[in-house]
């Protein structure tokens, strides 16, 4: 008899098992299909991305060819293109190329435009700042000098990566368009900047040699230079008018000698 019931609990267990299976195997099919396609997209992202980056360096390295080649309006034009295409990685570093395959052509304010462009894009303050110096060098016979302190103003800051060399910028275009004062200014702060290059800082002397010191220092140094020799004769003269005093002889006539009394 026990055996007849174990055989009927066992049958009921198994009727119960199948339900719950077939309760929620529409469940489990559907987790599985989600894991695979899960999976799969995954797998097909990384795969696109390969592809793309792939396909990036390739159309980088193709327009860098026109460049070594020489062929600057066909690297410009590849470069532009690809820095509105591509991607975001390769956007300002396209831009910089195709400011130096303008530049090569001669259109300077063409390439000044793309090398500002280009320091915008950029988030490195390595590449960005390095980015706005060429910009300024490019068209340094044409820009104003208020432009240039607007462009290199930042850049001259603490802790930013080309800070000599754009003040050694400033210093110069200052002395170029006659701003003596500021040129003096910023050659000092060169001249003393234990942080700049050693070449920046002897040629910050040399400027500083050339201009002399300033108008004001050097009128003091005149003045007191015309001051010392007036001192000095003044003092010599008095010794010669001292010396040159007739002797007096006022007491030997106030009191004539006497006569003697015995004639």
């Amino acid at each position: 008899m026990s055996d007849v019931f174990n055989e009927v609990d066992e049958e009921l267990r198994r009727e119960q098992a199948n339900r719950l299976f077939k309760r929620f195997l529409p469940y489990i099919i559907a987790l599985i299909v989600v894991i695979v396609g899960g999976v799969s997209a995954v797998q097909g992202w990384t795969w696109w991305q390969e592809k793309q980056r792939s396909e990036a360096a390739d159309t980088y390295a193709r327009a860098a060819k026109l460049l070594e080649q020489k062929d600057f309006a066909a690297a410009a034009a590849a470069f532009t293109d690809f820095a509105q295409t591509g991607p975001s990685g390769y956007a300002a570093l396209s831009k910089v190329q195709a400011a130096i395959a303008t530049m090569n052509m001669g259109r300077k304010a063409e390439a000044a435009k793309l090398f500002t462009e280009a320091a915008s894009a950029f988030d490195d303050p390595l590449f960005s700042d390095l980015a706005m110096l060429k910009a300024v060098m490019v068209v340094y016979d044409e820009i104003s000098l208020a432009d240039m302190d607007a462009k290199l103003g930042p850049l001259m800051e603490p802790g930013r990566p080309f800070r000599a060399l754009a003040r050694e910028l400033m210093a110069s275009k200052s002395m170029d368009e006659g701003d003596f004062t500021r040129a003096r200014q910023e050659y000092s702060v060169l001249s003393m900047a234990f942080d700049a290059p050693s070449g920046t800082r002897q040629r910050a002397q040399m400027a500083l040699s050339l201009l002399g010191p300033a108008p004001e220092e050097a009128l003091l140094e005149s003045v007191s230079k015309l001051a010392e020799p007036a001192v000095e004769n003044t003092g010599q003269e008095g010794d010669v008018a001292t010396d040159e005093l007739p002797e007096d002889h006022s007491a030997e006539h106030a009191n004539p000698p006497a006569e003697d009394t015995n004639q």
